[in-house]
C-alpha cells in the first residue's frame, strides 16, 4: 500500500532515475524543461535554488506560507528558533522543505578502533597523535597488515569527519575560526596533518591503496581483519560488527574522539548537523502550471505533522514497526528476521524514509550499542569551527564562488593525495600554498565570509 498517498489522500507517481544516473538524469530534465513537479534531495542546481527560481525551474515558497497554508511548518518555526532561522534564507524568505532532526542523533561519523587487539596488545584507547602512532605500529607488528582504513573525500573520510586534520587544527575546506572564515588547506596545520599521513603512509601504517579503495572493499577489510582502527560511519557500524562477530568472536569496534596533537589543545572539529538538515525537497513549476501547487504545499507541510513524521520516521505500523509493553518500538519487517547476514541499516530502505523534506526522528532505527557511545564520544569535543551549514550565498555569489573553488577543490584532491603518497615532497608545500592563492581563494573566503556574517545577523 502507498501510504503516503493514502494517508495524505494525494496520489502520487513516483520517479526514479537510474542509479548511478542521478545527477545526469537530474540536468536533462532542467535543461529540456521536462520538470516533474517535485525534486527530492536533488544534486546543486548551477548557481543555487535563488538562480533556480529566476530560471523558472523552482518554485518560491514564501507566498504559499504567508497564505497559511504550512500550518505545521508554522507551529515549527514558532517554537524552535534554530529551525525559523535555517528554513530561510538571508531576506526571511522560504525555498525549500528541509528534512529536520526534531530528535538529532549526531555526530555520525569519526574514528574507530578495534579495542579488542587493544586489550590484546596491551595498550589504552589512544587519546593523542602520538598515542595512535605507537597503537598502530604495535598493530602492524602484531597482525602484519597496514592496519588504518582512511578516505579523503568520502563521507566517513577526512572531508567530512575532519580524522586527524582537527587535530592540527584545520580541516578539508572552508572553516569558521570564531566567526572568521579560513580554507582548510592554507592553515599552517594542514601541512601538519599531510606529514602525518605521509609518514604512515611510507610506514605502511595507512592501506597502501587508500586512494582507490571503494565502499565495498573499504567495508570487507573493516571485518575481516585488515583494519585495526579507521573512520567510518555510525550507520555502517552494525554490519561491520555483524559480520566482523562471524570471523572473529572477539571483534569489537570502539569509537574514539579525535586525537589531540599538543598537550591543552582543545579540538574545535567534528562532523555534526544543524537540526534543520541539507537534505531538501523543492517544488517546480510546473506544479504551479498544472495548478496543483497549493494541493502539494499542504502535503508537503503533512510531512511535518507528528502523524506524517512518524509514518517517514518509522514507516507503516503494523508492518515495520509495532509496540511493544513498554511502550518501545518493536521492528517486525520480516526481512530482518529472514534475512540472515543483512542488518537493519542495510534493509531499512525497503519500509522507512530516510532522506527528503519531512520531520524527521532520526533516533528511528536499530542502533547497536556502539552507537550510542559514538554519538557521547566525538559530541564530547568543541565543532563550533564549522561552517553553518544553512548559509546562503546569492545566485551572483554562488556563481563567482563555482568559477573559482572548482577548480581549486580539484587542485586541492591532487595535491592532497599527491602529498601523503610522496609523489610530491612535502617541501613544495609552500609552493601549493602559493599556487592556490594565485587561484583567487581570497576572493572565495570574501564571499564566504560575507554569507557567514548575513547568517549570524539573521
Amino acid at each position: 500500500e502507498n501510504k503516503p498517498s493514502y494517508r495524505a489522500n494525494v496520489k502520487i507517481k513516483w520517479i526514479y532515475p537510474p542509479v548511478g544516473q542521478e545527477t545526469d538524469n537530474y540536468n536533462l530534465k532542467v535543461s529540456s524543461l521536462d520538470l516533474p513537479d517535485v525534486f527530492v534531495t536533488p544534486p546543486g542546481y548551477t548557481g543555487g535554488y535563488h538562480k533556480a527560481v529566476e530560471d523558472g525551474i523552482y518554485l518560491e515558497l514564501t507566498e504559499y506560507y504567508d497564505k497559511g497554508l504550512m500550518p505545521n511548518i508554522k507551529w515549527l518555526r514558532e517554537n524552535n528558533e534554530d529551525i525559523d532561522r535555517d528554513i530561510v534564507d538571508d531576506d526571511g524568505k522560504m525555498f525549500f522543505f528541509p528534512m529536520i532532526d526534531i530528535v538529532p542523533t549526531d555526530p555520525w561519523s569519526g574514528l574507530w578502533v578495534r579495542e579488542d587487539w587493544i586489550k590484546e596488545l596491551g595498550l589504552e584507547l589512544p587519546k593523542t597523535i602520538e598515542d595512535w602512532d605507537a597503537m598502530l605500529r604495535a598493530m602492524k607488528k602484531a597482525k602484519g597488515i597496514a592496519p588504518l582504513g582512511l578516505k579523503i573525500n568520502d563521507s566517513y573520510g577526512v572531508s567530512n569527519n575532519y580524522a586527524f586534520a582537527a587535530s592540527y587544527d584545520t580541516g578539508y575546506d572552508f572553516i569558521n575560526k570564531n566567526g572568521k572564515v579560513a580554507y582548510g588547506p592554507l592553515e599552517p596545520g594542514y601541512k601538519d596533518f599531510l606529514m602525518l599521513l605521509n609518514k604512515w603512509y611510507k610506514d605502511g601504517l595507512l592501506d597502501p591503496d587508500f586512494t582507490t579503495r571503494d565502499w565495498d572493499s573499504y567495508n570487507a577489510n573493516l571485518a575481516n581483519g585488515q583494519y585495526g582502527a579507521c573512520g567510518l560511519n555510525y550507520g555502517e557500524m552494525g554490519q561491520a560488527k555483524l559480520s566482523g562477530t562471524q570471523q572473529d568472536p572477539n571483534y569489537k569496534l570502539t569509537p574514539v574522539a579525535m586525537p589531540t596533537s599538543y598537550d591543552g589543545q582543545e579540538i574545535h572539529l567534528h562532523q555534526d548537523n544543524a537540526t534543520v538538515r541539507g537534505d531538501r525537497t523543492f517544488f517546480t513549476t510546473q506544479l504551479a502550471e498544472d495548478g496543483l501547487d497549493e494541493v502539494a504545499v499542504k502535503w508537503q507541510d503533512y510531512w511535518y505533522s507528528q502523524d506524517g513524521g512518524d509514518l517517514c520516521s518509522y514507516g507503516p505500523e503494523g508492518v515495520s514497526y509495532e509496540w511493544d509493553d513498554n511502550g518501545e518500538v518493536k521492528w517486525i519487517y520480516p526481512r530482518l528476521k529472514n534475512d540472515e547476514g543483512l542488518d537493519f541499516w542495510t534493509l531499512y530502505p525497503l519500509f522507512k524514509l530516510h532522506n527528503w523534506g519531512y520531520l524527521r526522528n532520526s533516533a528511528a532505527y536499530e542502533f547497536e550499542p556502539e552507537v550510542f557511545e559514538s554519538i557521547k564520544v566525538w559530541d564530547s569535543q568543541d565543532s563550533s569551527w564549522l561552517i553553518p551549514d544553512n548559509i546562503s550565498q546569492t545566485p551572483e555569489e554562488e556563481k563567482e564562488l563555482a568559477g573559482i573553488m572548482t577548480e581549486i577543490n580539484t587542485f586541492r584532491d591532487e595535491m592532497t593525495l599527491k602529498f601523503i603518497t610522496g609523489q610530491e615532497p612535502l617541501d613544495h608545500f609552500d609552493r601549493f600554498v602559493e599556487t592556490v592563492k594565485g587561484m583567487d581563494i581570497d576572493r572565495a573566503i570574501r564571499l564566504k565570509q560575507d554569507a557567514l556574517d548575513r547568517y549570524l545577523a539573521r
